[in-house]
């Protein structure tokens, strides 16, 4: 049965598909020349995996580094997603890849919640900012971001993102630490990729990352977790401590980390009782939802009441007040 799911848990801002509606403005705006000649052609620039994806990122946040572009973005993306029907959204973004032209973090995070919150106003969603360390940033900066998670007071969430494999959890350690006690909700994308070899530690070294941002960094959600199905005493401690679980299925499939969606054990976390989502990540060069939906419930052939939990536990794992 599928599941009607109207709210988004894990998604990238700048990796939307609110980017392929308003980038060409945003390069007018910022007197740039662009290189594309349609909204196809730059589609297809970015889902080339010949490219690296930081270069292909890097055409977004070239031209998101003023107040006016991050607030347009911030309403765009409220915008686009109301109109996709969804009630609430969690949207991530990373303050220190806008400062090239010399806005600080704090300016930047001040500007796109601005362009969030008049969009709220506007469209009548509720949206959370997620607040992110890019995880090759040195602990300095990431100290930062996370003081200005706390100086929101709740507000912002805090999660950590891109390279996994160089720049495991605890790199990031002591901002974390900075939250603890606070009124910060604490996120982490763990246990989606590490070096492949050793093949043999290959799972187990992922299985570790999702322990260190569950025990060491105290996080209240994990992103991705694609191993997590396959070990009890683990599903024990997500379910003890009340801990949600982003899953973004077909973002782990295309990107060759699993090779069925199967393989991440949807049903049986479901089953346990796991505050389990499915989502699209970066819907901008990924599969949308209906697509994630249908991929999913076509190899999980999901129980009435699965698809229900499936539905609900996106405002049972929600780190933000919904607007009714």
């Amino acid at each position: 049965m599928k599941p009607n799911i109207r709210g988004l848990l894990h998604d990238h801002i700048d990796g939307s598909a609110v980017v392929a509606n308003i980038l060409h403005a945003l390069y007018k705006q910022a007197k740039k020349k662009y290189l594309f000649t349609s909204a196809e052609h730059f589609l297809e620039f970015f889902k080339n995996p010949q490219i690296d994806i930081v270069e292909r990122f890097r055409v977004i946040t070239s031209v998101l580094q003023t107040k006016e572009s991050l607030e347009i973005l911030g309403f765009n993306y409220a915008r686009q997603r109301a109109k996709e029907g969804y009630v609430y959204v969690e949207g991530k973004f990373a303050p220190q890849y806008h400062t090239a032209q010399g806005l600080t973090m704090r300016q930047a995070t001040d500007a796109i919640v601005q362009g969030i919150r008049l969009g709220e106003k506007e469209f009548g969603i509720s949206v959370t900012p997620v607040i992110c360390i890019g995880r090759e940033a040195d602990e300095k900066t990431g100290l930062a971001i996370a003081k200005i998670a706390v100086e929101y007071d709740g507000e912002l969430v805090l999660d950590l993102v891109c390279d996994e494999a160089s720049h495991p959890p605890e790199k990031h350690f002591h901002a974390y630490e900075l939250t603890f006690g606070t009124n910060v909700k604490r996120d982490c994308h763990a246990g989606e990729w590490v070096f492949p070899e050793p093949k043999e530690t290959y799972k187990e070294r992922l299985l570790d990352n999702i322990r260190t941002a569950i025990f060491d960094l105290r996080c209240h959600g994990i992103g991705h977790a694609i191993p997590l199905g396959e070990d009890d005493e683990l599903i024990g401690d997500v379910l003890d401590k009340g801990i949600r679980i982003t899953g973004c299925p077909l973002s782990n499939l295309r990107s060759g980390l699993i090779t069925n969606v199967r393989d991440l054990h949807i049903d049986k976390l479901l089953d346990a009782g796991v505050c389990y989502t499915m989502n699209s990540d970066d819907d901008l060069f990924l599969p949308k939802m209906d697509v994630v939906v249908a991929e999913c419930d076509a190899e999980y052939d999901f129980s009435e009441t699965q698809a229900r939990q499936l539905e609900e536990n996106v405002f049972l794992g929600a780190f933000g007040k919904i607007h009714k």
